[in-house]
């Protein structure tokens, strides 16, 4: 593993594991990248692999950056980490405000939508994909309602 300069043992503990996690995460992509593209299985299989594998580059990505943001943090670098803090919210909280209640509307409705949505499919639940992709999109609408939620109640508690 690589040692960073400066860094607190917390930091290091926890720069190793981010950093084993994301070889071991390395192995798993190669896995669903082999699934996806697979031509003997079925399309319903392949598709739904390309789904998982979009989630875990994207998870990949996010350990990458956390790797490189603990790092910078721990080498106390200017630079802008890739991960950035939460400084500076406080000053732009009035926009955050207006801009995430918003979006949280627009979210909670979504989400009521796909309810309902939902329903109306359970005649092909046992046929189809679709009622799959609908509780999959119900849970991302759940995490956007959460990440606005997080940066609203941030901003009003952020200190200038």
């Amino acid at each position: 593993m690589l040692r960073i300069n400066g860094a607190s043992v917390w930091e290091q503990e926890i720069f190793d594991y981010v950093s084993g996690h994301v070889a071991t995460e390395g192995a798993i992509l190669n896995e669903y990248q082999l699934l996806a593209e697979d031509p003997t299985a079925s399309p319903a299989f392949r598709y739904l692999a390309n789904l998982i594998l979009a989630d875990e580059r994207r998870h990949h990505q996010l350990f990458n950056d956390l790797a490189e943001s603990i790092r910078q943090m721990a080498e106390c670098r200017l630079e802008d980490e890739p991960i950035p803090s939460l400084r500076g919210l406080r000053s732009d909280r009035e926009r955050i405000r207006v801009a995430t209640e918003q979006m949280l509307a627009a979210e909670r409705a979504d989400a009521k939508e796909l309810k309902q949505f939902a329903k109306q499919l359970k005649e092909v639940r046992e046929t189809t994909l679709w009622v799959l992709l609908l509780d999959l999109m119900q849970d991302d609408t759940a995490k956007h309602i959460k990440i606005l939620s997080f940066i609203r109640d941030r901003a009003e508690k952020a200190i200038t």
